[in-house]
């Protein structure tokens, strides 16, 4: 499992990369979804006007018990099956979700600069680098 404090400094590490592309006002709530074997998702609510807050849900057994709680409309079925490795990124209406492994390189600020780079700009794109 990955310890709270490694998840708690990703956290803030993607907000100050992500906050810049923001408009005012725009507050970014994360609920975290922990997985005993395999890392955490974080499930990142955009709202207006609303502060920033953290919420730490209880751990589940996987990442496939974590996510089946989720409101998403990317995976469906029988989430036990899957097999989550390093970042995988479901974007929503107003919110994204970042299912991350345990690897230690997932988690640090490189990574949450990663994963900003590939939500504002997916492969594919023709948005200026």
């Amino acid at each position: 499992m990955t310890p709270k404090s490694t998840i708690q400094e990703y956290i803030n590490n993607f907000r100050r990369r992500l906050t810049p592309f923001l408009r005012p006002g725009i507050g970014l709530t994360c609920i975290i979804h922990g997985a005993d074997v395999g890392g955490a998702i974080l499930e990142f609510t955009f709202s207006s006007q609303a502060e920033n807050d953290d919420i730490y849900k209880p751990s589940l057994p996987t990442l496939g018990k974590a996510l089946s709680g989720i409101e998403q409309r990317a995976f469906g079925g029988n989430l036990d099956a899957f097999n989550f490795g390093g970042t995988n990124y479901v974007l929503e209406a107003n919110k994204i979700i970042l299912i991350k492994d345990g690897s230690s390189s997932e988690w640090d600020d490189a990574a949450a600069a990663r994963d900003v780079n590939k939500i504002l700009r997916p492969p594919g794109s023709r948005m200026p680098k």
